[in-house]
């Protein structure tokens, strides 16, 4: 979805006024301003006085943005609890990204490198050409000797049409998809073949999860929150803990 005010600025957007938390008169107002196809799905309170949170969706997954009560004025942008050092902002993306990754929990395929004793689990989303992402495979059995079980799903960032995501099939086509992965992961090339995958709706999931706007490899934690880019297996393993506090 395309940026609809800069960062920190309120801007108006109609003369008319917004009755607080009715969802469609902020999405037809918003959907006039954006000139796009988008949908309000939450209008949840603040603790600032007369602000609300709009959750809203568009072709690029969730945004949240900040109204005037009236309806009037909008920021984009984080609203920071500077008393107790909280974004806001981000707290309501994890909490939104936990309930999303636990809506696609029963039915998410993956490719699983999981140790005996699984202790910790993180999904990753990886792309095969990524250097980071072929890094932090590197270090699988780092991760497993800590008792961390890892979950692969694929986000070809160049896209469903390209040579990324052709590489993802092959290796979920593959007889042994462990083998293929590390394989491919290290440069190989892997025997091109075709059957049903889930590769469309992973790339789909990453949409909605946020992993366009900062890239492969993403870490889903449980709690909801994300890192991009390779941490090493201690690493890992640290902010995994504090995920959990």
């Amino acid at each position: 979805m395309k940026k609809i005010t800069q960062v920190g600025l309120f801007l108006t957007l109609s003369g008319s006024v917004i009755a607080a938390n009715d969802n469609a008169q902020y999405e037809t107002t918003l959907k006039a301003y954006a000139n796009q196809e988008l949908t309000v799905d939450k209008v949840n309170e603040t603790p600032m006085d007369g602000i609300k949170e709009v959750v809203v969706s568009g072709q690029f997954g969730q945004e949240i943005f900040y109204m005037s009560e009236n309806g009037q004025y909008m920021l984009e942008g984080k609203l920071v609890d500077l008393k107790n050092r909280i974004n806001l902002k981000t707290q309501t993306e994890n909490s939104m990204r936990k309930e999303l990754m636990a809506d696609h929990a029963e039915n998410l395929q993956s490719i699983d490198f999981y140790p005996d004793a699984m202790k910790d689990h993180i999904t990753v989303f990886t792309d095969i050409d990524c250097g980071y992402c072929r890094k932090l495979h590197e270090d699988m059995q780092g991760y497993n000797d800590l008792g961390i079980g890892v979950s692969y799903v694929f986000f070809p960032r160049a896209g469903l049409q390209s040579e990324s995501f052709d590489k993802a099939v092959n290796v979920w086509c593959a007889a042994d998809q462990q083998q293929a992965m590390t394989a491919a992961k290290s440069g190989q090339n892997i025997e091109p073949k075709m059957c049903k995958n889930p590769i469309t709706s992973q790339f789909q999931l990453g949409i909605q999860a946020g992993v366009h706007k900062v890239g492969t490899p993403t870490v889903v934690f449980s709690d909801g929150s994300l890192v991009p880019g390779y941490l090493p297996p201690e690493a890992m393993k640290a902010r995994i803990d504090s995920s959990k506090k």
